[in-house]
């Protein structure tokens, strides 16, 4: 199996580090402390999730709920639902209480065509239907006898519903459970911090902040090259080194790129090897960098150059980075910016002591400094 794993978390065996991390979350639950996890996209949050849940998974009941795809409060709810179901099938007793409960708000149970997995519709249509049904759902959680931890990942994605109580209503219902924890995570910094960092909002001062940040460079070398050993692919640290730096040890490109050195079977990986696999991935999505060309505008395709070539831009709007590029005034500049960082192809990290803009995606980011 390759030990390199790009989607699906599966034992500790396949999880790099993250010790500090779990840590913090296994102390806020053990205390029912709520946790808002702030994180760039794919660095490892949902591995993360899953990582704590898999050593709760005796202790207490976990609900992993990604609402991403979510678009209102209705779906919302019905993402919820189908989450309890997965816990709690009703082939088990307290599936069965779970159905009986909600069974005035008629659930439709259906089989995802595409995915194979169960959905869970409630026949609800009207706002006041939906505020009445969310707390009926939480009552349930709450009246179970062992522990349950909720995530909802990309939290920040209820600032999108069209209904305007949204926070405040979860926060009225979340405050008067006593037998749930809750992580919130998200990969928008920016939102999530608005959410839970503004004391105009009602989720101020109801969690704990932990920020995720990139594994530190000396355990995922560790990591790679025991996995590895593991099925019998031997290196040397220059080459696990040179797979770090081409990849910012940012977690999803790290991962992909030691996953495909793997299924290429080399026995002992060198240096060409890795330049020769990066080369096919940057081609293999050569197409869709092109239509970013297509689409931005020629200021913000040469912005996103600029910011490529730096790797990490900590002063954006300093004459001397916008004169080397040629970017034009700090207007224009900002406009563009704020454009590319909307459209999720540059990151502003807001986490760190020192902010900086970096490109999202380190493989259209080697691509555009070879272009």
């Amino acid at each position: 199996m390759n030990p390199f794993l790009l989607y699906n978390y599966l034992d500790p065996d396949y999880f790099c580090d993250r010790h500090k991390e779990t840590e913090i979350l296994l102390k806020n639950i053990n205390n029912k402390n709520n946790t808002a996890v702030f994180s760039q996209r794919r660095l490892g949050k949902t591995a993360l999730l899953k990582h704590v849940f898999y050593l709760l998974k005796k202790k207490q009941s976990t609900i992993y709920l990604d609402i991403f795809p979510t678009s209102s409060l209705k779906e919302f709810t019905d993402y919820l639902a189908t989450a309890i179901y997965k816990e709690f099938p009703i082939h088990k007793s307290t599936g069965r209480k779970f159905w009986e409960h909600i069974k005035l708000l008629r659930p439709i149970l259906k089989i995802n065509g595409l995915s194979g997995e169960p959905e869970l519709t409630l026949d609800i249509s009207q706002p006041e239907q939906i505020e009445k049904s969310l707390p009926q759902l939480f009552s349930f959680l709450d009246q179970q006898e062992k522990k349950i931890v909720i995530a909802i990942d990309e939290f920040q994605q209820i600032l999108s519903y069209p209904e305007k109580n949204v926070e405040a209503l979860l926060r009225t219902i979340i405050q008067n459970l006593h037998n749930i924890s809750f992580i919130f995570s998200g990969s928008d910094s920016r939102l999530m911090i608005e959410i839970f960092n503004s004391a105009k909002r009602p989720f101020y001062g109801s969690t704990n902040f932990m920020t995720l940040n990139k594994i530190p460079r000396e355990e995922y070398v560790s990591f790679i090259k025991n996995s590895f050993h593991s099925v019998g692919v031997e290196t040397d640290e220059k080459v696990l080194e040179m797979i770090l730096d081409l990849t910012c040890t940012h977690t999803y490109y790290t991962q992909r790129l030691c996953h495909e050195i793997y299924a290429d079977r080399i026995s002992y990986v060198k240096e060409k090897d890795v330049v020769n696999i990066l080369y096919k991935l940057i081609q293999q999505n050569e197409a869709v960098y092109f239509q970013y060309r297509n689409l931005l505008t020629k200021t913000q395709w040469k912005t996103l150059k600029a910011v490529a070539a730096e790797e990490a831009v900590y002063q954006p709007y300093s004459q001397s980075f916008i004169k080397k590029y040629s970017l034009g005034t700090v207007s224009t500049l900002q406009r563009n910016l704020k454009a590319l960082v909307d459209k999720a192809i540059i990151y502003n990290n807001l986490s760190v002591e020192d902010p900086y803009y970096e490109v999202e995606d380190k493989f259209l980011m080697r691509w555009l400094q070879n272009e």
